[in-house]
This record gives structure tokens, C-alpha cells and sequence, in this order.
């Protein structure tokens, strides 16, 4: 796919550069105009300007991210009860219980 650099708004009075940023779904290119300076429009993060101070990055690495209802702690959690449980159930076949 080739990309467009411009974009003509405003009734073919204006040229600007157009937002670089590509569908996963369609795989056709945004038809927003692009931040001045910047590759991408205000929806595809032209605005993000991520941490700049020291204390923000700490305040960003130390963030807790949550995925849904659970966090990592949680998931380990279930996968070590669900690996015992199959360790008893491999125990119960090889005595006969099951």
C-alpha cells in the first residue's frame, strides 16, 4: 500500500500532510490531517508525549496496569492452584479414585 503524504480539506483550498497511521482492519490509511509537525492526528497520539522527569518515568514503570478484572498477581495465582489440581488428578487416576 502506498501512503499518501498530503491531504486537500476545505474544498481543495488547502494541502496538508496527511495522518501516516494505518487500519488493522482495513488496511487503508487515516483520512485525518496530521498535527503540525507531528506523522499522526490527535487520534492516533500526536498529542502523547510520554514521561520527560525522572520522577514521571518512575511514577509510569511503577504504574499498576490492569488488564480487565485481574492483575498478574491473580493470574499466577490461578495457575499454580490449577497445577496442583492436575497434579492431584494425575495422583487419583494412577490410585484408581477416578
Amino acid at each position: 500500500m502506498i501512503k499518501e503524504p498530503t491531504i486537500t480539506t476545505l474544498g481543495g483550498r488547502v494541502t496538508c500532510p496527511r495522518c501516516q497511521a494505518v487500519s488493522k482492519r482495513s488496511k487503508q490509511q487515516c483520512r485525518n490531517p496530521s498535527e503540525r509537525g507531528k506523522n499522526n492526528c490527535r487520534f492516533h497520539g500526536s498529542r502523547s508525549t510520554s514521561a520527560k522527569t525522572l520522577e514521571g518515568k518512575k511514577r509510569r514503570d511503577n504504574a499498576r496496569y490492569v488488564h480487565g478484572r485481574e492483575t498478574s498477581a491473580l493470574r499466577d495465582a490461578r495457575k499454580h492452584k490449577l497445577r496442583e489440581l492436575r497434579e492431584l488428578e494425575a495422583v487419583m487416576l494412577e490410585i484408581g479414585m477416578i
